[in-house]
């Protein structure tokens, strides 16, 4: 497989792709989406202890045997008393109603799960987040109602985004702070 991210790393290419309040997309062709996303995986544990990182993936990563509530909570050290508001709170952020935690996993949109792991990462105070190619199983809508999203998150919330896309229109949208074209 192809590395291009690989092939011009350095700490300071590291420091750029992720600056607080940003989005930051990676256009790069299909085959090397995926390769990139496991290095930056690889690389982001290195730096772990100075950042806390995140990912949001296009397919359901949560855990079978716990509700969507209870899913939304692993990791985090949030009181009992305090949940209900955090959720409440971040529910009406993303605009999802708050329904959706009586769903199984199973009946859950692609577009209701990306959400639910961006609740999931503020909850965690993740402040970085990658972002895996999602938005081939979005409607066109759903792109329209996520990027302004993502773009709030990373300028009110201060967090880094990084989104790897081979998606021309996602890469040039007037929500991205800045485009690597590694194709």
């Amino acid at each position: 497989m192809n590395f291009p991210l690989v092939n011009n790393w350095t700490e300071d290419s590291f420091k750029e792709l992720f600056q607080q309040q940003h989005m930051t997309v990676v256009l790069e062709d299909q085959s090397s989406i995926q390769a990139d996303f496991y290095f930056l995986i690889d690389k982001t544990f290195d730096m772990k202890q100075s950042m806390a990182i995140g990912f949001i993936l296009s397919e359901n990563i949560f855990l079978p045997y716990l509700s969507i509530r209870d899913n939304l909570f692993v990791g985090t050290s949030i009181k009992e008393k305090d949940k209900k508001k955090r959720l409440n709170d971040l529910f009406t952020y993303v605009s999802l109603p708050a329904s959706v935690l009586n769903k199984s996993e199973d009946q859950l949109s692609t577009f209701e799960q990306i959400k639910l792991q961006l609740i999931q990462l503020l909850l965690l105070e993740k402040d970085i987040i990658i972002i895996d190619d999602i938005f081939q199983k979005l409607t066109i809508s759903q792109r329209q109602e996520l990027l302004p999203l993502l773009q709030k998150i990373a300028k009110e919330k201060q967090k880094a985004i990084l989104v790897l896309t081979n998606d021309i229109q996602i890469a040039e949208s007037p929500y991205m702070d800045k485009i690597i074209k590694t194709a």
